[in-house]
């Protein structure tokens, strides 16, 4: 069967180049990440990030096998989010069950359906008067196109709606959004020049306001090293650079800064992210 890409995944190629997703992750702040394996599978992962006098720390669990799941992360704000997953329920439906605690109106139920030509994905908060989110696109060889929206069943409204199409080529593709009520319209293009570099843009534009159009260049190079380098460029002159390496086998370092290229006067950001895997 081939799955139609959801419909986050429209100008998903030119949105990690900019931004980062696994890899390539712009990070100003000072960030550890230490993950384990037990032989029984169970997954544990901890992370800390020192933001300005204080530190934000997360310890996550997941275990996993063909048919279900579970997760669970503790924060060090005394929250604790459980995740539970069925997959293929039925014939192309994934489930998930989400809470938090002492939250209790956090629980949310999350839907995805996947068949030939269409992909949906729902989440509804499990209270008396719920918040249903849903998403749904369709496509057909490269093009995929599709929409998503939120209700509110208390004011019985429409709270967000966004619509949007893509096209995916090998070595190029091409994202048009129009968000937010269709008051935003986002165009990005994210094009890989060869099998180690590739260069994207996103360009932003509020419709209801006449100089509010935004945008953002970014190029990636897999060195010979197997290092990654980024480059970021926005309308503002705010430039982001990021090199990313393997230390040694499962241990990566990544550096990244931010400065100003209008005024060198201010500050530049600097940011450290060490990901250790046992």
């Amino acid at each position: 069967m081939t799955k139609v890409p959801a419909f986050y995944d429209i100008g998903k190629a030119s949105r990690e180049l900019l931004y980062g997703s696994k890899v390539g992750v712009f990070q100003y702040n000072q960030l550890l990440t230490v993950s384990t394996k037990t032989a029984d599978g169970v997954e544990f992962t901890a992370t800390a990030v020192k933001k300005d006098d204080h530190i934000d720390a997360v310890l996550k669990s997941a275990y996993k096998t063909p048919q279900w799941g579970l997760a669970g992360a503790f924060t060090s704000a005394g929250t604790v989010t459980a995740t539970a997953s069925l997959t293929n329920l039925a014939a192309g439906l994934d489930v998930t069950l989400t809470g938090t605690v002492p939250e209790v109106s956090s629980a949310k139920l999350g839907l995805d359906y996947a068949i030939p030509h269409l992909t949906a994905k729902s989440t509804v908060s499990l209270t008396s008067q719920p918040k249903v989110d849903l998403a749904v696109t369709t496509g057909h060889g490269d093009i995929v196109c599709g929409g998503e929206t939120s209700f509110d069943t208390a004011k019985n409204t429409i709270t967000r709606w966004s619509v949007g199409a893509g096209y995916v080529q090998r070595d190029y593709s091409v994202g048009v959004l129009l968000k937010d009520l269709g008051k935003v319209l986002t165009v990005s293009y994210a094009h890989n020049i060869d099998p180690t570099s590739s260069v994207g843009a996103e360009v932003t534009k509020k419709l209801e306001e006449k100089e509010a159009t935004v945008f953002a260049l970014g190029y990636a190079k897999r060195l010979d090293s197997g290092a990654l380098a980024k480059a970021r460029l926005d309308n503002t002159g705010i430039a982001s650079l990021l090199y990313e390496t393997e230390l040694k086998p499962l241990t990566k370092l990544a550096l990244s800064s931010q400065f100003d290229a209008t005024d060198l006067s201010k500050a530049p950001k600097f940011g450290l992210a060490l990901d250790v895997k046992n």
